[in-house]
C-alpha cells in the first residue's frame, strides 16, 4: 500500500494495549498447554522453505510472522514454567549435599538423591525442549524481518509509468470514474434487493437512535462544550484562557470525530453496501482523521483571533495563508489514505495509480513549498515567561527548510515514475510536522494547566510536573515518529519484547518488571524507615534525657539500617540472586579501591562519629580554624555553622584523624577568664574585694567550684587581675563576659580607682642642636 503510516499510528496504541491485555492474562494462566512440537517442526519447515524460495508476497509473509511470534511466546512461558516447584526441588538436593566422591552413602539418601535428579530433571526437560523452540522461532522471526525489509525497500524503489505520459489520463480518469459509480451503485442494488431492503427495516430503530444522537451531539455538543469551559474561559489570568482555547477545540475534534463514527456506523447496520464499500466505512474514522484534526491543528497553531497568542510567531497575513494550508494538506492526507484504500481493492492500473500519485502529490507539495516557506519567514518572538512557549526561531526554521526541500523531491520522484517513494517521503515529512504540532501545543496546554493548579499562576508554567508531563509525552510519541517514518508494526513490537526481557548481567535477568518493583519496594522500604524515624526523632526520643547529640545518633543509625534492609528485601524479592552479582561487586570493589577512596573514607568516619560520638548535632568546635556549632552530621559531611551564619562543610575523614577542639563534648560547662588592669598605687586586696563579688553574683556562673580574682602580676602599664569563673553553659560566654565588663566599670569607677591606659614619654637626644639650629641666622628659615 501507498500510504499507511497514518493508520498505523492511529492503531498503534490500541494494539499495544491489547498486547499488554493479552500477555497478562496469558501470565495469569496457572496451567500451562505443552506445546504441539510436531505440528511446531511442520510450521518451521513450511518457514524456512518459504524463506529460501523468496516467492512469497509481503502479506503471506506477515501472517507467517504472526504465527511464529505467537508460538515464540509460547514457548517463552514454557521456559519459566514451574518456578516454586524448581526452587524446592533445587533446595532439597542442596540440602542433601554433594555426592560422596567415593559413590557411596546410605542407601536411603542415595534413593531420595535419585528421586529428587529425577523430578528435577522432569522439569528441566521441557524447558530445555521449549528454549531450543524459542531460538528456532527467534531465528526464523529475524529472518522474515530481513525479508520484509527488502521487499519494502523494492517497492519504495520500484519504478512506475511516468504521469507525463498523456495517454495514461484518460484511462486514470475513466477507472476513477468507474469506481465511484460502482460504489454507488452498489448502495442502489443492496436497496433493490428485497431480502437486504427488509434487513434494514428490521434494523430501523438502531439506525434512528445513532442518527439522533449523531445530531445531538452536532447541534448540542459546542453549546455544552461551551457551558463546561465557561468558567475557565473566564479566568483573569491569560493561562486559564488559552486551556479553555485548547480544550474547547480538542472537545469538538472528538464530538465531531464521533459524529462520523456514528454515521458511518448507521451505513454499516444498514447493509446497503458491498464488500469493497464495507472496507471503507470500516476505516471512515481513520479516513477522515486527518481533515478534522488538521483543521483542529490550524486553529491551535494559526488562531484566527489576532490577539490571541501562538506558538508560531507569524505575521496576520502569513498567520492566515498557513491557517488555510494546514487545513488544505490535511484534506490531501485524507484523499491519499482514500486512494490507498481503493488501490488495494485492485481496480486501478499501475498508470492510473500513478496519476493519481502524481495530482496528490502535486497538490500536497505545492501547500508544503509554501508552507515551508511561511515558516521560513517566521519573526523572532520575545514572550515572557507568562506567555505561549513559542518553538525556537532555528527549529522552526529548518522545519520550514526541510518541508520545502521534500516537497520539491516529492514532485520530482512522482514524475520519473518513483510513485511509492514520492508519497512514503512526503507523508513521512507532513505527518511528523503535523505530530510536532500536536505536541507543541499540548506541551503549552499541560504548562497552562500547571500555572492554574500553582499557587503562583505566573511561575507556574515552568514548575516540575509540567516539565515531568511534558517529558513523558515525548517519550510516548517516539513509537509514533517510528512508524511514521516507516518501521514497520512488528519491528516496533520486536524491540518492545527485546525490552521487556531486558538484559542479563552474569546469571541476573533485569527486565523493567523487575527493576520497577525493585524501585517501588525500595521506595516503600524508604517512606517507611522516614516514618520510624520521624515518630522516634518527635515522639519517643524528645520525652527521654538523652541529649540532642545522642538523639541525631540513634536517629541516623537507624536510617542507615532502613536503607539497608530496604535495599536488601527488595533485591531479593525481585527475584535477584545477590551471589550472582559477585562480578559487579568485584568491579565495584576495583572502583572504590582506585576512585572512591575518599568517599569511603568519609562514609567510615561519619558512622565513627555517629558511634564513638566525639562530637555531637549541638556542640561547639572548633576545627582547621573554622569555630562554630555542629548542624548535621551527614554520610560524607559535618555541617559546621559558625558564629557569623555562615555554614562550613568539613569531610568527616578531617574530624576523625585531625585535630578537633570541642568546647562542649559530654558537658556545657566552660570556663571564661576576664582580665582586669588598675593602675599602679591601687590596694590590691581591695581591688580583689570589689572583682569577687561580681562574679558570685551572676546567675550563669557555677557556685560550686566558686569564681576566683587571681593576680596575674605586674605589667608595664597596670597591676593585672584576671575573673575566673565556670559557666553553667559555655555558649552563654560572650554574653556573660560582656556583662562582667560592664559591672567592673561601674564599680571600679564608683571607687575611684583608675583603669589605666598605655602612655609614653618622648625623649629627644641633643636638645640644643635643634635650638641652635633655629638660632643660626646664615640658615635659611
Amino acid at each position: 500500500m501507498i500510504f499507511k503510516p497514518f493508520l498505523k499510528l492511529s492503531k498503534f496504541v490500541l494494539i499495544l494495549w491489547l498486547g499488554l491485555w493479552g500477555a497478562l492474562a496469558t501470565a495469569q494462566t496457572s496451567a500451562q498447554a505443552t506445546p504441539d512440537y510436531s505440528r511446531w517442526a511442520a510450521t518451521a519447515d513450511m518457514a524456512q522453505d518459504t524463506l529460501e524460495s523468496g516467492t512469497a508476497n509481503e502479506a503471506f509473509l506477515i501472517k507467517l510472522r504472526e504465527q511464529l511470534a505467537l508460538r515464540r511466546s509460547e514457548f517463552s512461558e514454557v521456559q519459566s514454567s514451574n518456578p516454586a516447584r524448581l526452587a524446592i526441588l533445587e533446595e532439597q538436593l542442596a540440602a542433601l549435599g554433594p555426592a560422596p566422591e567415593s559413590g557411596t552413602e546410605p542407601a536411603e539418601i542415595a534413593e531420595r538423591r535419585a528421586r529428587l535428579s529425577q523430578d528435577l530433571d522432569a522439569i528441566l526437560a521441557p524447558r530445555i525442549r521449549a528454549k531450543e523452540a524459542y531460538k528456532q522461532a527467534d531465528g526464523l522471526i529475524r529472518e522474515i524481518d530481513a525479508a520484509l525489509s527488502a521487499k519494502q525497500t523494492e517497492n519504495l524503489l520500484a519504478l512506475g509509468p511516468s504521469p507525463i505520459d498523456l495517454r495514461l489520463w484518460p484511462e486514470a480518469i475513466l477507472q476513477v470514474t468507474e469506481k465511484f459509480q460502482s460504489l454507488a451503485g452498489s448502495v442502489s442494488t443492496a436497496w433493490n434487493t428485497p431480502v437486504l431492503r427488509s434487513k434494514a427495516r428490521d434494523q430501523l430503530p438502531l439506525i434512528l437512535t445513532l442518527l439522533l444522537a449523531a445530531g445531538l451531539l452536532l447541534m448540542q455538543g459546542r453549546v455544552w462544550l461551551a457551558r463546561a469551559l465557561r468558567p475557565l474561559s473566564r479566568s483573569k489570568h491569560s493561562s486559564g484562557v488559552d486551556l479553555a482555547r485548547y480544550l474547547q477545540g480538542l472537545g469538538q475534534l472528538v464530538i465531531v470525530m464521533l459524529c462520523v463514527f456514528l454515521l458511518s456506523r448507521v451505513w454499516s447496520v444498514s447493509r446497503l453496501y458491498d464488500f469493497d464499500l464495507n472496507v471503507l466505512l470500516q476505516a471512515a474514522t481513520w479516513i477522515f482523521a486527518p481533515l478534522f484534526i488538521s483543521r483542529w491543528l490550524a486553529s491551535q497553531l494559526c488562531p484566527m483571533d489576532d490577539t490571541a497568542r501562538s506558538a508560531l510567531s507569524l505575521s496576520n497575513r502569513s498567520r492566515v495563508q498557513a491557517r488555510f494550508l494546514i487545513r488544505w494538506l490535511g484534506v490531501v492526507i485524507s484523499a491519499m489514505i482514500l486512494t490507498d484504500y481503493l488501490r488495494d481493492m485492485g481496480d486501478f492500473s499501475s498508470g492510473t495509480a500513478a496519476v493519481i500519485v502524481f495530482v496528490l502529490v502535486s497538490i500536497a507539495g505545492v501547500g508544503a513549498f509554501r508552507l515551508g516557506g511561511l515558516l521560513l519567514g517566521q519573526s523572532h518572538g520575545t514572550p515572557d515567561a507568562t506567555e505561549v512557549e513559542q518553538v525556537p526561531h532555528r527549529f522552526v526554521v529548518r522545519l520550514g527548510q526541510g518541508m520545502a526541500f521534500t516537497a520539491a523531491i516529492s514532485i520530482a520522484l512522482s514524475v520519473i515514475g518513483y510513485s511509492d517513494l514520492a508519497v512514503a517521503l512526503l507523508s513521512a515529512v507532513l505527518l511528523s510536522a503535523g505530530l510536532l504540532g500536536i505536541l507543541v501545543v499540548t506541551f503549552d496546554a499541560v504548562r497552562n494547566t500547571s500555572a492554574m493548579l500553582s499557587t503562583d499562576p505566573s511561575t507556574g508554567h515552568d514548575s516540575l510536573a509540567a516539565v515531568v508531563v511534558n517529558a513523558s509525552l515525548t517519550v510516548a510519541s517516539l513509537p509514533v515518529f517510528a512508524l511514521i517514518l516507516g518501521m514497520r508494526r512488528s519491528e516496533l513490537t520486536e524491540l518492545w519484547s527485546t525490552f521487556k526481557s531486558g538484559v542479563t548481567l552474569g546469571e541476573v535477568q533485569l527486565s523493567p518488571g523487575v527493576v520497577l518493583q525493585l524501585i517501588v519496594v525500595f521506595v516503600i522500604g524508604l517512606l517507611m524507615t522516614r516514618l520510624v524515624q520521624r515518630t522516634l526523632k518527635n515522639r519517643i526520643l524528645a520525652k527521654t534525657k538523652i541529649d540532642a547529640g545522642g538523639q541525631n545518633a540513634i536517629v541516623s543509625g537507624i536510617g542507615y539500617l532502613g536503607i539497608f534492609l530496604a535495599a536488601v528485601v527488595a533485591i531479593t524479592s525481585a527475584g535477584l540472586d545477590l551471589s550472582s552479582l559477585a562480578i559487579v561487586a568485584g568491579a565495584l570493589s576495583v572502583g572504590i579501591g582506585f576512585g572512591l577512596q575518599n568517599i569511603v573514607s568519609n562514609f567510615v568516619s561519619g558512622i565513627i562519629l555517629l558511634i564513638e560520638r566525639p562530637i555531637s548535632v549541638g556542640d561547639w568546635i572548633e576545627v582547621g580554624g573554622n569555630m562554630g556549632i555542629v548542624k548535621k552530621i551527614s554520610v560524607r559531611s559535618t555541617s559546621i555553622q559558625t558564629f557569623d551564619r555562615t555554614d562550613v562543610i568539613v569531610p568527616n575523614a578531617d574530624l576523625v584523624s585531625g585535630t578537633v577542639t570541642n568546647y562542649t563534648h559530654g558537658s556545657s560547662v566552660g570556663r571564661i577568664i576576664v582580665p582586669v588592669g588598675v593602675a599602679y598605687g591601687n590596694d590590691t586586696r581591695e581591688i580583689e574585694q570589689l572583682l569577687l563579688p561580681l562574679a558570685q553574683k551572676h546567675p550563669l556562673v557555677l557556685k560550686d567550684p566558686a569564681p576566683s580574682v587571681v593576680f596575674q602580676g605586674f605589667g608595664a602599664d597596670s597591676l593585672n587581675f584576671e575573673i575566673r569563673a565556670l559557666l553553667d553553659d559555655i555558649n552563654f560566654g560572650l554574653t556573660v563576659r560582656s556583662e562582667l565588663n560592664h559591672q567592673i566599670y561601674e564599680v571600679l569607677t564608683t571607687h575611684g580607682i583608675e583603669i589605666p591606659f598605655r602612655q609614653r614619654d618622648i625623649w629627644i637626644r641633643n636638645p640644643e642642636a635643634l635650638g641652635g639650629a633655629r638660632s643660626d641666622p646664615s640658615q635659611p628659615s
